[in-house]
């Protein structure tokens, strides 16, 4: 059976801005690949060969910085969305594109997940939808996944609840079949398919698993994976240089000092005597001498001038004074 597989890229990323202003969430860097690209390895690895990515938001980007996939091994295809269909109306319509699969991995485009997607599909089995969830603490910031005994899903609710339980983690083995017989239209994935298949008696199941996982919902949840991904902590992330990310085209001073991962991309220059600890500053920002940044982010084409000292912030993307 042809398994083939979604990436959900279509969404604006604003709680990201001014980050996401002229670059899609899913291809903002971590060291030197797009945040796509670890999804993109993680579909090869299990036998994926034709991926769709559903795009809205700043399409074209997409195969501009992605192409056909081949570094990947894999067959691209883009859907682009006119209008917002949702995430339920994005896989609908991507769904189109993979005539030949009976199962389909979907997963958001702006996740970071190290769980065993191998054992996630098999375990999927004949089952229509299976959907890979995490026990946490409070479920309150989660699609709230409550299940029987025998791990079907009895209730789906988004965000809604408190206190431990399964969260949904945001990746899942559908049958091609359950998508095709979706209407063409807007709707939310989580809101409105799911709910409506337990309520209509679908086969359902929860599949539990363990690893690294992070939303990349905001420039501190970027910051962080960015860091993650240059010291290794993001499993099978490229590697290099553990203490910090160069790119070629970057300009950094032999007196400036990149510590705990930090990141410096193309065109990036960085002046004498700076400090960048745990921190990532994207295409074509300068970072003034004698500066000090910690665990920050400088958005591409922000000046920082010389002397500044920040902790825990994002810069603006227009020359700073602070």
């Amino acid at each position: 059976m042809s398994i083939g597989a979604i990436v959900l890229a279509g969404g604006a990323g604003s709680r990201m801005r001014p980050l996401t202003d002229d670059c899609p969430k899913p291809l903002l860097p971590l060291g030197p690949e797009p945040l796509i690209g670890y999804q993109l390895r993680r579909l090869a690895a299990v036998g994926v060969r034709r991926v769709v990515v559903s795009t809205g938001y700043l399409a074209d980007h997409f195969q501009d910085v992605l192409g056909d996939g081949s570094r990947w091994r894999l067959e691209l295809l883009y859907c682009v969305e006119d209008e917002p269909l949702g995430t339920g109306g994005a896989m609908r319509a991507a769904i189109d594109l993979l005539p030949g699969s009976g199962k389909v991995i979907a997963i958001n485009g702006d996740l970071l997940s190290s769980h065993d997607l191998a054992g996630q599909l098999s375990a999927a089995g004949p089952t229509e939808v299976c959907v890979h969830v995490r026990s946490v603490p409070d479920v309150a910031a989660y699609g709230h996944v409550v299940c029987d005994s025998g791990g079907q899903v009895t209730t789906f609710a988004e965000k809604s609840g408190t206190g431990p339980g399964l969260a949904n983690a945001g990746t899942y083995v559908v049958d091609a079949g359950v998508l095709r017989a979706l209407t063409l239209a807007r709707s939310s994935w989580e809101r409105d398919v799911l709910p409506t298949l337990v309520a209509d008696g679908v086969n359902v199941a929860a599949w539990e698993g363990d690893g690294y996982f992070r939303d990349v919902g905001s420039p501190t949840a970027y910051r962080l994976a960015s860091v993650d991904a240059v010291t290794g902590a993001l499993p099978a992330a490229v590697g290099g240089d553990r203490s910090a990310y160069v790119a070629l085209e970057a300009s950094v001073d032999p007196s400036a000092r990149l510590l705990g991962g930090s990141s410096v991309h193309r065109d990036v220059v960085v002046e004498r005597d700076a400090v960048l600890e745990e921190s990532v500053a994207l295409a074509g920002a300068r970072v003034g001498a004698g500066s000090r940044l910690v665990r920050c982010v400088v958005p591409a084409g922000a000046e920082v001038r010389a002397g500044t000292h920040r902790r825990d912030a994002l810069l603006g993307a227009k020359p700073t004074d602070q």
